[in-house]
């Protein structure tokens, strides 16, 4: 994971790395290895009430590796999304600090999402702004077994999704 990282920062000004960790220490701490998770799994009422709703369960997380002597701090995330129709999909790249939330993002334009921290400690994942993120994880790649893009819809565009365990969540980065 850490080279797929690395390979997804190229596109970071240097002069703004210095800034980041304080601008995304609300999701993840600035020290070597810290992860974070939200997850939501949505109930039969939620759904229920959400027809047009599509995704019924959501993984998100992000960590940080610190600088080192070949490389400049990074944060990168991974997204674990399942359908209603059973079907699954997972992503990662890189996260950056972008107007008071960060914006993570799929390589190859393979779209983002825009993340909000929430007073409580909740995420706010914002799929509508940016429109689709592709669930495939790197450049050209796809499985015919999973969603191959996860896409704004008339009740997909914002997800609230709940802090969870770290440890049982570092399981999902191994994907």
């Amino acid at each position: 994971m850490r080279n797929f990282v690395v390979a997804c920062f190229c596109f970071i000004p240097l002069a703004a790395l210095p800034a980041l960790a304080g601008e995304l220490d609300a999701f993840v701490a600035a020290e070597d290895g810290a992860v974070s998770c939200w997850s939501r799994d949505y109930d039969a009422a939620h759904l229920a009430s959400h027809p047009d709703q599509m995704v019924s369960a959501m993984t998100f997380g992000v960590s940080y590796m610190a600088e080192t002597n070949e490389f400049a701090e990074q944060y990168s995330f991974w997204l674990d999304v399942s359908l209603r129709d059973g079907a699954k999909g997972y992503t990662t790249g890189p996260c950056n600090a972008y107007d008071g939330k960060m914006w993570c993002g799929v390589e190859c334009d393979g779209g983002g999402i825009y993340v909000e921290a929430r007073a409580d400690g909740d995420v706010l994942v914002d799929l509508e702004t940016h429109g689709y993120i592709r669930m495939s994880g790197s450049c050209g790649s796809s499985d015919e077994n999973s969603i191959s893009a996860l896409e704004s819809g008339k009740d997909d565009k914002l997800f609230l999704l709940r802090p969870t365990d770290a440890k049982a969540c570092k399981a999902a980065m191994l994907h």
